[in-house]
């Protein structure tokens, strides 16, 4: 007769584990803004903590939902090799969204599409600042 009882704690210590593996949630953006230029279009600035090897792919959007809009940052690598440093990676794009969109759930993904950063923000009115140089 096996001893079931010597088994439940290590399958309570596996459920643990793994339960907190995929609670782990997705950073925050160092930076992350956005104003409408027009009434078409919004500009997007975002910096995310990532690999001195990634470059930011144009944004993609996904379809309305009322007054949001889901945006994916994909990177692509730019080298086979590289370091293993941690670097602010900074993106500048204008993006097509028209009105009413005043809502932007933005996410930056690795080159194998792991979620890296993660925020959502509100689009701000455009005014003289919006397309000034943030320094």
């Amino acid at each position: 007769m096996r001893n079931t009882m010597a088994t439940i704690p290590l399958s309570l210590a596996a459920a643990l584990c793994c339960s907190a593996v995929l609670a782990q949630e997705s950073a925050s953006f160092s930076q992350l803004s956005a104003c409408r230029i027009d009434a078409e279009r919004i500009l997007l600035r975002a910096t995310f903590d990532g690999s001195p090897c990634w470059a930011v792919e144009p944004a993609q959007l996904s379809e309305p939902r009322g007054t949001g809009v889901a945006v994916h940052l994909p990177t692509s690598s730019t080298a086979e090799i590289c370091t293993m440093n941690i670097v602010p990676v900074s993106t500048e794009q204008v993006i097509e969204a028209p009105e009413p969109i005043v809502d932007l759930d933005v996410t930056a993904a690795t080159p194998q599409n792991d979620v890296m950063a993660q925020g959502v923000i509100e689009v701000s009115e455009g005014q003289g600042d919006c397309l000034e140089a943030k320094g």
